[in-house]
């Protein structure tokens, strides 16, 4: 249990779980996680990353073969020069390692499905491109982002609602970025899609200028997708989609070079399925207003 205060007072409940593996029944899982703690007005955070995963909303990358050298060139500037290099300072230290450590043969087929998933504006950012993910995931797997999450919020608050009859609500979120100009609570800019109104959806550009400017004009959160419940404002979605990453974790960790490290493997080819649960994980916790 872990109490978190601001804007909003709430306290945090979280409990693991196993691997959610394609096929997983999200709500049978939270509602045997969370079915006789939860109380009407409580709110659930899930992770985005982990419905998609359960979803089966995933994309093999060693299906994309043939690479233009174009594409390679142009990933070798945006992730080599302009992030390993030129702006690295903008990012934390593990990011920069893995920037500079990931060859182009794997950084090359990541950016073209970004570039058909997001255009060039998702392009330009140094990872999780248009919400494309490879962390927590086995051999070249990534997750895509998830189609219709205000409906698939929807779907999550109603099923659990309607089994234990009281009012629960739901918040899906990403670790992607979005940053808040200081001083105003009802606009944000983010980097990825969402269905939360007052967010921006600017891509690489966005994390370009939040990245930038942070400190001085922006405040930095982890992303809201979809939230399904209560009235509550921007400031207060960024301040519990924080909150709830905070307590969800990184899993294996942050990126795709710290989850080699921790579980022993060379390549990405070594990671197997089974890997995936030898870790607690938190895609799911609830979070109650005090």
């Amino acid at each position: 249990m872990t109490n978190g205060e601001k804007r909003w007072k709430f306290r945090g409940y979280r409990k693991p779980f196993k691997y959610w593996i394609p096929g997983t029944n999200i709500v049978n899982e939270i509602l045997k996680g969370y079915g006789k703690l939860l109380k009407n007005g409580d709110l659930i955070a899930i992770s985005e990353k982990a419905i998609c995963t359960a979803k089966g909303n995933i994309y093999d990358e060693s299906r994309i073969i043939s690479i233009d050298p174009i594409t390679k060139i142009s990933s070798y500037i945006v992730n080599k020069l302009l992030w390993g290099k030129i702006l690295s300072s903008k990012l934390p230290l593990e990011a920069v390692e893995m920037i500079r450590r990931i060859p182009i043969k794997y950084m090359a087929p990541h950016k073209k499905l970004a570039l058909k998933y997001g255009g060039l504006i998702q392009f330009l950012k140094p990872y999780s491109e248009a919400g494309i993910d490879a962390t927590n995931l086995p051999y070249t797997y990534v997750s895509l982002p998830l189609k219709e999450a205000d409906r698939e919020a929807r779907y999550i608050k109603y099923k659990i609602e309607r089994k234990l009859k009281i009012e629960v609500y739901i918040l899906i979120v990403d670790t992607d970025r979005t940053f808040k100009i200081k001083g105003i609570d009802n606009i944000a800019i983010t980097t990825r899609p969402s269905t939360v109104n007052g967010l921006i959806d600017m891509g690489g550009l966005g994390f370009i200028i939040g990245k930038i400017f942070k400190n001085k004009l922006f405040e930095e959160y982890p992303t809201p997708i979809a939230y399904k419940g209560t009235y509550m404002n921007l400031t207060d979605i960024l301040e519990v989609t924080k909150f709830a990453d905070k307590m969800m974790g990184h899993g294996f960790g942050r990126n795709v070079m710290e989850m080699l490290n921790k579980i022993g493997k060379r390549s990405f080819e070594e990671v197997k399925w089974s890997d995936m649960y030898r870790i607690k994980h938190y895609p799911a916790i609830v979070i109650r207003r005090v």
